[in-house]
């Protein structure tokens, strides 16, 4: 039962995963925008690419690993938990401070659901692990 739903969740994580860090490598500049923030030449290019281009690619490998034998499903799943957790953690945090009044970004509010949903994803994977 538990690789019916676990198997699932890595595949998940890793294809956002790499979607994130291709994207964010090929076309760092309108990925730092879309996410408010403005990279300051060369150095802001590389900076995204290096941040969420490796980070994530990083990220995506270890979910896909498991398939390969090279890690444990907990192990990965771990590293979803840490990752998506850190982001809803930090992004509920965050949204208490500042102007209330702007309105956020469409891709920053998906974000909540989607890190959210990934951190709770993560928890129902690892507790159905036997």
């Amino acid at each position: 039962m538990a690789p019916i739903v676990i198997n699932p969740i890595l595949v998940t994580f890793g294809l956002f995963f790499a979607y994130t860090a291709i994207v964010s490598f090929r076309t760092p500049v309108p990925f730092a925008r879309g996410l408010g923030l403005e990279p300051s030449g060369r150095s802001g290019a590389i900076e995204i690419r290096a941040q969420y281009g490796g980070f994530f690619a990083a990220a995506g490998l270890a979910q896909f690993a498991v398939f390969g034998g090279l890690i444990s499903a907990s192990a990965a799943l771990f590293v979803g938990l840490v990752i998506f957790g850190g982001l809803i953690a930090g992004r509920g945090a965050a949204f208490f401070v500042g102007d209330k009044d702007e309105k956020l970004l469409p891709i920053i509010s998906a974000l909540y659901w989607i890190d959210g949903a990934g951190f709770v994803a993560a928890v129902i994977g690892l507790f159905l692990i036997p």
